[in-house]
C-alpha cells in the first residue's frame, strides 16, 4: 500500500473547465502550526488509499487523459467530450463526476426581505466555464419560462446593456433578468425609496405579485443548460442605489448532499430577521431539521420544538423558507434525498448599532463539504485603515473541536466550540490570519462580514457611508481551485477582489488575472508561509481599477488562473450598498464521517 503525498494532490479548475480527474484522497497528518513536518497542499481530501504508482487524472484545460507519474497524454477528449474522473465523457457528466461550482443544473430564489422591501430585479450572472457553447433554459413551478427579451450582456468596463441571442460562447457571460415587481400593479408608497426595476429594454422571465416575508412554501428557479457554467445571483440588479443589494455564488445540483448544519447570516434587529431557504431539486423530499430554539409556525408551515425533530416534505423546486427572531445556526438538517440551503437574514444590522441594515444570502456548502482550514482576509480598507474591523463567523459540527490560530489567536476568537456553536469575533481588515482545527473531521463553516457604512454608534467608528452589511462564505483551503471565471457588477463604485494563493510542491505558482497579467505584490499570511495574498481593485471611484502597462481593470467578466490552487472573492460597494461572493469553489467531499447523532 502507497500512502500519496501532499506533492501528488491535482487542483480543479473552472476557466477551461480542468476539473479533478480522481476524488481519491491525499495523507492529512498535520501537525500544529509550530511544529509542520510536511508542507499542507489544499488539493485534495485527506485518507489513505491503496494506489497504483501511476494513476490517470485529466489535464487542467480538460481536453486530454494523462498519467499522474509523467504528464504523458493516454487520451484526447473528442470534441464533444471532457475529461472528468479520469475519463472522457460528455461535458455535464464531467462536471457532476469532479464537483465544483460549475455545473449544469441550479436551483435559486431572490433573498427573503424586509416588509418595507420591494420585489425589485432580480437576476442572475452565467460565464461558460467550458469550450462548447451554452445554451440554456430557466423553468419555474414546472413550467418553461421565456428568456428571449431577458437575456442580455455588457462590453468590459461598459454598464451598457447589450442584448444576447443565440449560444453564450466559450469564457464568454450574460446576464438573465428573472423577474421584477408584476407593472400592472402601482408600486406601493412605501417601497418607493428602494425599488430598483429592471433596465429599460428588459423583459423578465417572470413577474412577482406576491412579496413573501415569512416562514411559508415557496417555489425556486431552475436553471439547465447543456455545457457547465458558473452562476451568481444578486438581487437586486443595479442595487447601489436600492441601499439593499445581495449576491450569491450558485452551487449546482451535482454538489448537493442530504447531511447539512443550518447557518443563518446574522442575528435579529429591529428591522430584520435571521431566514434560511431549504430547496429540494426532487419530489418527495423529506427534510428533518432537529431545531436550536423553536421553529415558529408561518404560512402553511407547523413549528416546532427545540431539539426535537420537525419533517417537511418538499417536491421538485420548492423551498422551506423559515424566517424568525431567533436564530437556527447550527441546526442539523438531514433529507432523504439531496437538498441545499440558503442562509441571510432580510436586513441586517452588523455590528447591532452600526448603521444601516441590509438583505443578506449565502448559499452555504452541504457539511461533508466544510473544511478544517481556511485563510481569513479582508476586502480593501474602505477608508484605507488596513486594521478595519471585519466580523467573522465560526460554527462548529463537533464537539471538542479545536481552533489554532497562525500568526495570532484574533481578539474573542474561540480556542475550542462544541457540535452547532457559533462564534463571533473581529479581526483587521489587512489582518489577515489561518485558522485550523485538529483533523478534517472536526471541520468548520466560516463566514466573513461588512459592516455598516455608517459606522457604530457606540465608537463612532465611520466609513463615509461606504458599503453596508453583506456576508460571504470563506472558502476551505482544500475547497480552492486552479481557475475562475466570474461577473463584477458594473453598478458599483468600488469593487474589491481578494485572492489567497497556496503553496504548492514547496513554491507558489503565478496567478495570472486578465486585466493585469501575473500578479504581483504578495504578501504572507502567518508564520508558515503556505498562503499570500494580494488585492486588486476592479473599479474605484466609479471608474477603472488597477492597471498594468496597457491593460486595465474594468468590470463585467473576470478571468483567472494558475497552475496551483487559489480564491478569490469578490467585494463591490456603494454609498449604503454593497455586495459579495466567491468567484467559485471546488466541493470536494471532505468529511467522511456523518453527522453525530443528537440525543
Amino acid at each position: 500500500m502507497r500512502r500519496l503525498g501532499m506533492s501528488q494532490c491535482v487542483i480543479a479548475g473552472g476557466f477551461v473547465f480542468g476539473l479533478l480527474a480522481t476524488m481519491g484522497a491525499c495523507a492529512d497528518d498535520r501537525p500544529a502550526f509550530g511544529n509542520r513536518k510536511t508542507e499542507f497542499n489544499p488539493g485534495n481530501d485527506a485518507a489513505v488509499v491503496e494506489t497504483p504508482d501511476c494513476q490517470l487524472q485529466c489535464s487542467v484545460d480538460g481536453r486530454s487523459v494523462i498519467e499522474t507519474c509523467t504528464g504523458a497524454i493516454v487520451q484526447e477528449c473528442a470534441a464533444e467530450l471532457a475529461c472528468g474522473a479520469g475519463t472522457c465523457m460528455t461535458p455535464c457528466a464531467a462536471a457532476e463526476a469532479d464537483r465544483s461550482s460549475n455545473g449544469c443544473e441550479f436551483y435559486f430564489q431572490s433573498p427573503q426581505m424586509a416588509r418595507s422591501t420591494p420585489a425589485s430585479c432580480y437576476a442572475a450572472y452565467i460565464v461558460n466555464t467550458s469550450l462548447q457553447p451554452v445554451d440554456l433554459s430557466v423553468e419555474l413551478e414546472g413550467k418553461s419560462l421565456d428568456v428571449s427579451k431577458a437575456l442580455f450582456r455588457t462590453a468590459p468596463g461598459s454598464a451598457d446593456l447589450i442584448p444576447h441571442t443565440g449560444s453564450i460562447e466559450p469564457g464568454e457571460s450574460a446576464i438573465v433578468f428573472l423577474s421584477e415587481f408584476t407593472p400592472q400593479q402601482a408600486l406601493p408608497v412605501d417601497w418607493k425609496q428602494n425599488y430598483i426595476g429592471c433596465p429599460a429594454g428588459v423583459v423578465p422571465a417572470s413577474y412577482v405579485n406576491r412579496i413573501r416575508r415569512g416562514t411559508d412554501m415557496g417555489n425556486s428557479f431552475r436553471l439547465k443548460t447543456n455545457v457547465p457554467v458558473s452562476v451568481a445571483t444578486i438581487f437586486p440588479f443595479g442595487g447601489a442605489e436600492s441601499y439593499i443589494p445581495s449576491a450569491t455564488l450558485v452551487l449546482p445540483v451535482a454538489s448537493w448532499a442530504k447531511e447539512h448544519i443550518l447557518v443563518n447570516g446574522w442575528e435579529a434587529s429591529e428591522a430584520g430577521r435571521p431566514s434560511a431557504q431549504i430547496v429540494a431539486s426532487e419530489d418527495d423530499t423529506e427534510v428533518t431539521i432537529i431545531p436550536k430554539h423553536d421553529i415558529q409556525d408561518g404560512e402553511g408551515v407547523t413549528g416546532g420544538r427545540a431539539g426535537h425533530p420537525a419533517t417537511y416534505r418538499l417536491g421538485k423546486g420548492q423551498h422551506l423558507q423559515i424566517v424568525q427572531q431567533k436564530e437556527l445556526t447550527g441546526s442539523i438538517v438531514t433529507s432523504t434525498k439531496p437538498t441545499t440551503i440558503f442562509g441571510g437574514n432580510s436586513c441586517a444590522f452588523v455590528p447591532a448599532l452600526a448603521l444601516a441594515c441590509d438583505t443578506l444570502s449565502q448559499q452555504i456548502p452541504a457539511f461533508e463539504q466544510w473544511g478544517a482550514e481556511y485563510v481569513a482576509v479582508g476586502y480593501r480598507p474602505r477608508l484605507g485603515n488596513e486594521h478595519e474591523p471585519l466580523p467573522y463567523r465560526i460554527v462548529a459540527a463537533r464537539d471538542g473541536t479545536m481552533l489554532d490560530y497562525d500568526p495570532a489567536i484574533p481578539a474573542g476568537a474561540p480556542t475550542i466550540l462544541n457540535a452547532g456553536e457559533m462564534a463571533v469575533f473581529q479581526a483587521g481588515s489587512g489582518d489577515a490570519f489561518v485558522v485550523r482545527t485538529q483533523d478534517t473531521e472536526h471541520p468548520i463553516y466560516m463566514s466573513a462580514h461588512m459592516t455598516g457604512g455608517a459606522g457604530d454608534t457606540r465608537t463612532t467608528k465611520a466609513y463615509g457611508n461606504w458599503g453596508d452589511p453583506e456576508f460571504v462564505n470563506v472558502i476551505p483551503a482544500r475547497q480552492y481551485m486552479s481557475s475562475y471565471s466570474f461577473y463584477a457588477d458594473p453598478t458599483y463604485r468600488e469593487t474589491s477582489l481578494v485572492i489567497v494563493r497556496a503553496k504548492t510542491r514547496g513554491e507558489f505558482k503565478d496567478v495570472w488575472l486578465e486585466c493585469t497579467g501575473n500578479l504581483t505584490g504578495w504578501r504572507t499570511i502567518g508564520t508558515g508561509s503556505e498562503y499570500e495574498f494580494v488585492r486588486v481593485d476592479i473599479s474605484r471611484n466609479g471608474g477603472p481599477g488597477d492597471s498594468v502597462g496597457a491593460s486595465i481593470c474594468q468590470y463585467g467578466l473576470q478571468r483567472m488562473r494558475s497552475d496551483g490552487p487559489f480564491t478569490a472573492t469578490l467585494w463591490g460597494w456603494d454609498k449604503f450598498a454593497s455586495y459579495a461572493y466567491p468567484g467559485g469553489m471546488a466541493q470536494r467531499k471532505l468529511v467522511q464521517k456523518p453527522l453525530d447523532p443528537v440525543n
